[in-house]
C-alpha cells in the first residue's frame, strides 16, 4: 500500500538534491487514511425532563427507541505529504507539502536546498544517520481496520451507548467515539537509509453523564489497539460504572497529606507530560531536565523500572523504523531505580558520539507528521508491572486517597521540575482497605521525580496509552485537599 510508490518518488527527490549541490538529504513521505464516527445518544431527550406532560410521558415510554437514535458524526479523509531536509556546510534546511505528487515534491526539495543556503551553521550537526537493519517485525498490520467502514463504526457507537443507556436510569448522556488508522511512510537519504513501514491503529471511547436530583456526574473510558476490536461493550460498561459510582461526593475535613493510588489513567496523565520530557536527550544536553548529571545514580524506588520498546508487539508506537530510517530497540531507561539511559534522535547522539535510540518522531499535536523535523518521543514507555489489580491496590492501605480518571491540568505541569497542581474529578476517599465514599473536586499536588522515590505499590493492570504503558500506583506524601 503506497510502499513502491513512496520509494519511487523518494529516489527522485534524494538525486534532485544532490544535483542541486546539497551535501546530505532526506526525504520523509508519509500516507494517512482516518475514519472517525462520533454518536451522541438520544436518551438524553427521554430523561433531561425537559419535555413535560403527555408528550413526555410517550417520550418515556418510547425510550428503547429512542436510545438507539442520536446525533452521529463521520469525519473520513486521506492526509499525504512530504517533508524534505537538505544539508549544505552544517546548515539545515526543511521544507514540506501536503502532497506525495512527484513535481510539487521536487519543488520542495528545492525549496529546501535554497533555506539551507541561507541559513547559519549547527556546530552541533555530524550527519544523517546511516542504514542498518532492524531489530523487530514493525508496526502492526491488520487488514480488519483497513476494511471496516463507516456502518460498522456507527454500530460500535450506537451498541455501546444503548448498553451505557440500559446500566443506571440517572444516566442522561451517552457520547460514543470509535476511530480507525491506516498509515504508511518511508524514510530516505544519502547515506543509504531507505525504509518503508505500515501499520494500522483503532480507537474508541465512550463518554458518560449522569443526573440524581442536582448531582451532576460524568466519566468515561477508552480503548487503543493496533488491531479491531469486535466486542467495546466492556468499554461502555467502565465508562458506565467510573461515573455513577460518584455519586454522593462529599469534601475531605482537612488537607490530605498521604499515600495516594492513581488509576492507570491518572497516573499516566501526569508520567507521559512530565517524565518523558526529562528523559529527552536534547532536553538534557540543553540543561532543561532534572535528570541531568545522574546517569548510574539511584532516582526512583528500588522496585521500579522503566523501559522504553520500540519493538513491543501490538505497541501503539512499535515499528520498524522511527522517523529517521533508525531501527527501533528496547531501551532501558530506569532499572531497580537506576538511571541508566536517556532517549536519543539521531541528532542528539551525534552529539555525544553514540548511536540513536530510535526515537525519532514527527506526529505533532496539530500538524501531520510531514509538516515537521524530528524531535525526540518514546515508542512504547512502560513502567514495568507487578502484580494486581485497582481493588488490590486499594486493599494495602487504612487511609487513603484514590484518584481516578482524567486530570485537569496535567497538560501545565512544570515539565522542568517536575511539580504538578491538579485537579481530579474523580477521586474518593480510602477508609480500611476500601473506598469509602468519592470526594468533591479537589486539588492534588506533589513532585513527579519526588514521587517517583515515594513509590509504595505497584499493580500489574497495564493500559495502554499513545506513548505510554502503565499500570495503577501507590504513591506517598501527595497533597489533596478540597
Amino acid at each position: 500500500m503506497y510502499e513502491n510508490e513512496l520509494l519511487e518518488t523518494g529516489k527522485k527527490a534524494l538525486t534532485h538534491a544532490q544535483k542541486l549541490g546539497a551535501d546530505e538529504a532526506e526525504i520523509f513521505l508519509y500516507v494517512e487514511k482516518q475514519t472517525s464516527v462520533q454518536f451522541v445518544s438520544g436518551i438524553f431527550a427521554s430523561r433531561s425532563g425537559a419535555i413535560k406532560g403527555l408528550k413526555g410521558s410517550i417520550i418515556r415510554m418510547a425510550e428503547p427507541w429512542i436510545k438507539k437514535k442520536g446525533l452521529p458524526k463521520v469525519t473520513s479523509g486521506v492526509k499525504a505529504g512530504v517533508g524534505v531536509r537538505a544539508i549544505i556546510n552544517k546548515a539545515i534546511g526543511f521544507s514540506s507539502v501536503s502532497s506525495i505528487e512527484e513535481k510539487k515534491v521536487l519543488e520542495m526539495v528545492e525549496a529546501a536546498v535554497r533555506i539551507a543556503k541561507v541559513r547559519p551553521p549547527d556546530s552541533h550537526w555530524v550527519s544523517l544517520p546511516s542504514f542498518k537493519e532492524p531489530q523487530g517485525e514493525g508496526g502492526v498490520f491488520d487488514k480488519k481496520v483497513l476494511e471496516a467502514n463507516v456502518e460498522s463504526l456507527l454500530e460500535h457507537c450506537v451498541d455501546g451507548c444503548t448498553v451505557i443507556a440500559d446500566y443506571d436510569k440517572r444516566i442522561n448522556q451517552a457520547l460514543g467515539s470509535v476511530s480507525t488508522l491506516v498509515a504508511t511512510k518511508a524514510i530516505l537519504n544519502t547515506n543509504g537509509v531507505e525504509a518503508t513501514d505500515k501499520g494500522t491503529a483503532f480507537m474508541a471511547s465512550f463518554y458518560v453523564k449522569a443526573k440524581s436530583g442536582s448531582e451532576e456526574v460524568s466519566g468515561g473510558d477508552f480503548l487503543l489497539s493496533r488491531r479491531y476490536t469486535e466486542d467495546l461493550r466492556p468499554i461502555a460498561l467502565s465508562a458506565s460504572r467510573c461515573t455513577v459510582e460518584n455519586f454522593g461526593k462529599k469534601a475531605l475535613s482537612q488537607k490530605y497529606v498521604g499515600p495516594v493510588v492513581f488509576e492507570n489513567i491518572s497516573w499516566n496523565e501526569l508520567f507521559s507530560v512530565i517524565f518523558t520530557y526529562g528523559i529527552s536527550a536534547f532536553n538534557v544536553q540543553e540543561n532543561r531536565s532534572v535528570l541531568k548529571g545522574k546517569l548510574r545514580r539511584q532516582v526512583a524506588s528500588s522496585f521500579l523500572s522503566i523501559i522504553d520498546d520500540g519493538t513491543l508487539p501490538d505497541g501503539i508506537g512499535t515499528s520498524k523504523f522511527d522517523d529517521e530510517g533508525v531501527p527501533r530497540q528496547s531501551t532501558t531507561i530506569i532499572e531497580k531505580g537506576v538511571l541508566q539511559s536517556f532517549l536519543y534522535d539521531n541528532y542528539t547522539a551525534k552529539r555525544e558520539n553514540r548511536e540513536s535510540t530510535g526515537n525519532a518522531n514527527r506526529k505533532g499535536w496539530a500538524t501531520p507528521a510531514y509538516a515537521n523535523q524530528p524531535s525526540i518521543s518514546p515508542s512504547n514507555l512502560m513502567l514495568k508491572p507487578s502484580k494486581g489489580d485497582l481493588h488490590d491496590l486499594i486493599s494495602e492501605l487504612k487511609d487513603g486517597v484514590l484518584v481516578r480518571g482524567s486530570l485537569i491540568g496535567a497538560s501545565h505541569s512544570n515539565v522542568v521540575t517536575g511539580d504538578f497542581s491538579v485537579t481530579a474529578e474523580n477521586a474518593f476517599k480510602i477508609e480500611n482497605g476500601e473506598v469509602a465514599y468519592p470526594i468533591k473536586a479537589c486539588t492534588v499536588a506533589g513532585n513527579l521525580y519526588e514521587a517517583l522515590n515515594n513509590v509504595v505499590a505497584i499493580g500489574g493492570d497495564l493500559k495502554m496509552f499513545e506513548k505510554v504503558i502503565c499500570p495503577s500506583i501507590i504513591v506517598d506524601k501527595i497533597v489533596v485537599s478540597t
